[in-house]
């Protein structure tokens, strides 16, 4: 099985999306675990036997600084519900994957700055954390020509959003990466490029031409599964 985000893009066609909502946000972080469960053995093993659960919106304390976290793996507490056949979702007792989430829609050159910095403090917090910890980032960018916002109830017209899906792919290829658990940076990186009005729902689509990641590259959606696939096992086997 080829992971890729569909089941996410179900959700947008269904629901839409709202800036003040992390619905879009955790039906991609299910997308995740799911697509994890699916194509990397070992933490396919470790979840059915009840080794591995995930959690959504976690508060992750490094230091004296919290952070919340769309998206946590890692092992139940001791003496925690027996082993299922599916991983399940329940609050780990240490976190070994910390995913964030974040989107830019619309206002892309003002909103790709601020995404850029928060996937920064988010690796950073993570490896305060604990240097071990893999931690992966996704960036959800909108190409449709227009967008309608449900706070301003207005539509915006985006004068070449080809170009502006570039400047925030060109960003998020900025986001340090690491190679080994001393460095500095995040582990694993995505870009989904979306075609969203966010009128026509069901019209929603995943792009996957144009300046959009294509299969091979780094940032393409399965290349990142796999990544975290890989780097979950030289940290944790």
């Amino acid at each position: 099985m080829s992971p890729n985000p569909l089941a996410f893009l179900g959700h947008l066609r269904a629901k839409g999306y709202h800036p003040r909502s992390n619905k879009h946000s955790n039906a991609l972080a299910e997308a995740i675990v799911r697509d994890l469960v699916a194509v990397c053995p070992v933490i396919r093993t470790r979840a059915q036997a009840g080794e591995l659960v995930y959690d959504l919106n976690f508060t992750l304390q490094a230091g004296t600084s919290d952070w919340n976290v769309d998206l946590v793996v890692g092992p139940p507490p001791p003496g925690s519900r027996a082993p299922d056949n599916a991983i399940r979702r329940s609050q780990p007792s240490t976190v070994q994957i910390a995913i964030e989430i974040k989107s830019v829609m619309t206002e892309h050159r003002k909103a790709i700055r601020n995404r850029k910095r928060d996937l920064e403090a988010h690796h950073d917090h993570v490896h305060r954390y604990s240097r071990r910890v893999v931690a992966g980032g996704v960036l959800i960018v909108n190409q449709s020509a227009t967008f309608l916002s449900p706070l301003r109830q207005e539509r915006t017209t985006h004068t070449r959003p080809a170009e502006l899906v570039a400047l925030c792919i060109n960003q998020i290829r900025a986001v340090a990466e690491r190679q080994a658990p001393h460095g500095e940076g995040m582990d694993a990186k995505a870009v989904i490029v979306v075609d969203m009005d966010n009128e026509e729902l069901a019209s929603t689509a995943y792009v996957t031409g144009g300046a959009a990641p294509h299969i091979g590259d780094p940032l393409h959606y399965d290349a990142f599964v796999q990544r975290l696939c890989d780097v979950y096992q030289q940290r944790f086997s």
